[in-house]
């Protein structure tokens, strides 16, 4: 009997210590959980941070695109301006040229040809 007590009470001693290494597992484990709890709540606010500046990120382009469209236009309102004056300029300067030689054929004359070796020619 009293050797089945020392076997008992071995078996006792070697499961505290396998129950101490266990809790100490335990222990180890939950404090990591807990890191990573951390870890997660701070990458979530990180991506909350993050989410906001893409949605103002998102605005500004929306914003930006509007603007360039509108500046697109503008210029082609100048470009149309700008042709219209050239236009206005060549017909002005033709009328003054037929009005001081009246006797001038002014027919070839044409506001997109250019003069080139001599002849009068289609811009290239």
């Amino acid at each position: 009997m009293e050797k089945q007590f020392q076997d008992a009470v071995k078996d006792v001693e070697k499961y505290k210590h396998k129950a101490a290494a266990f809790e100490e597992r335990v222990e180890g484990l939950l404090l990591d959980k807990t890191k990573a709890e951390k870890a997660l709540s701070d990458l979530e606010k990180e991506k909350a941070g993050w989410m906001i500046e893409r949605g103002e990120l998102e605005r500004k382009t929306s914003d930006l695109e509007k603007e360039l469209s509108n500046t697109k236009e503008v210029v082609e309102d100048c470009k149309m301006a700008l042709v219209s004056q050239f236009e206005d300029g060549f017909d002005r300067a033709k009328s003054q040229v037929a009005f001081l030689y009246p006797d001038l054929d002014l027919s070839a004359l044409d506001s997109l040809k250019i003069v080139q070796e001599g002849e009068l020619i289609d811009e290239p």
